[in-house]
Parts: structure tokens; sequence; C-alpha cells
């Protein structure tokens, strides 16, 4: 009898490792080609779907990040920080592919396709948005448990020197995310103008203030206050 070499998990596809990552139902959520607006729409939709799996996976990893923190675990905590900032610059790289779109195509995809559907009401964003909210508190726990204030992690950081890599961690991810919405406002620049109004009916404009909110502003400010006590003269 011979050994069997085919698929032994259970799903669609030929092979596990369709079963496992579910391929024929990934692709299934895309539109079929012979019902899109245009041709460019396809890449449209690919890139949201996939920004949309990512920012769930940024929401799980902060998630877990949070529960690390209430722990105690700055370490691991300060890693998986790491990592949702290279998700969030990894979307930043994926977002500007749509740039490649011509104005005028997309506004075919945009006028038959989208309906009333606008990024901001992206569930995603929407949670990534609250991170600051989520985690602070939890971070400033940590901290009087330490007995140690940021400006006095800042001054020694080597006398800190697993809180200042938490800091960094927390400054790094802030800063993609804000480079991505950065992003997401030039992309929108490039494509419909600054002075559109959104399918929300939002100025394009808009997107700018996002772009000016961090997560964390008590440790930029604190930054700053750094910065005074040296007295810079320049």
């Amino acid at each position: 009898m011979g050994t069997h070499t085919g698929p032994i998990l259970e799903g669609r596809g030929d092979t596990d490792y369709e079963r496992y990552v579910r391929v024929p139902e990934l692709l299934d959520l895309q539109k079929p080609a012979e019902l899109l607006a245009h041709p460019e729409e396809r890449l449209f939709q690919t890139t949201h779907q996939a920004a949309e799996l990512w920012l769930h996976h940024v929401d799980y990893e902060i998630i877990r990040a949070a529960e690390l923190l209430g722990a105690g675990d700055v370490s691991l905590a300060s890693d998986l920080l790491d990592r949702c900032a290279r998700i969030i610059n990894l979307l930043r790289q994926q977002i500007v592919i749509l740039e490649t779109m011509a104005p005028a195509d997309y506004h075919v995809v945009r006028t038959s396709s989208l309906g009333r559907g606008s990024g901001g009401e992206s569930p995603g964003f929407a949670k990534l948005l609250t991170v600051g909210k989520r985690l602070w508190p939890l971070f400033e726990a940590l901290l009087a448990t330490r007995k140690v204030t940021v400006i006095e992690i800042e001054r020694a950081p080597r006398e800190h020197r697993e809180l200042f890599r938490l800091v960094q961690a927390m400054l790094d991810y802030d800063e993609a995310f804000l480079n991505w919405r950065y992003s997401h406002m030039r992309l929108a620049f490039r494509v419909i103008g600054s002075k559109v109004m959104s399918l929300k009916n939002v100025p394009a404009a808009q997107l700018e203030q996002g772009t000016r909110e961090p997560l964390f502003p008590e440790l930029w400010e604190t930054i700053s206050s750094l910065t005074q006590e040296f007295k810079p003269s320049y």
C-alpha cells in the first residue's frame, strides 16, 4: 500500500498549505474580475483587505502587550510593540502602491463601487486609535510600581535600561502610526486632491489633523522637557 502524500487537514484546497491559510476562502472575498468597475479596482480592494488583516493582528499584539505591562513583563511588551511598529511600517509601504493608480481610474472605482464607504470607517484603524488610552494607564501604573518617572528614565537611560527600551518602543510605534497616517493623507491628496469632500462629506484636508495627534503625547513632551534642562543655545 502506497504512502499517502495528499493533504491531511480538513477544508478546501489541494494542499495542506491552502487549507491552513484558507486560500480558497480568501480569494473568494475578492470581487470577480468580470464584475470589476475598472481593472485597477483589484489593486484597491486587495490593498485594503490586506490592511484589515494586518490591523487586526496589530490589535491582537497590542492586547498581548497590555496584558504583559499589567503583569510587569517589560521586555516582552517592548518586543511586541517593536513588532507592531514594523507591521505599521509595512502598511505605510503598502499604501503608497495605490499612488500608481491614475486619479481618473480611481474615480471610476470611487463613484461606482464604494457606496458611501470611507477609510475612516475601517474597524482596524478605529481600534488602533485607542492604543494610547489602552496602554498609557498601564504604563503609568508600571512606573508607579517601579517608583520612577519618564523624565528620570530619559535623564539616565542606562540606569533604567529596561524601561528606557519600553519608552523607545512606545515612541517607535507612535512614530510609525503617525507616519502611516501622513502617508495616507498624501495618498489622498495625490489621488483626489486636498479640496474634495470624502464620501462621508469630510474635507480630505482634515486628514492632516490626525498626523499631528500622537498616541503618547506625554512621552514627546518629556523629550522637550529634557532638552530644556540642558538649556540649549541653538
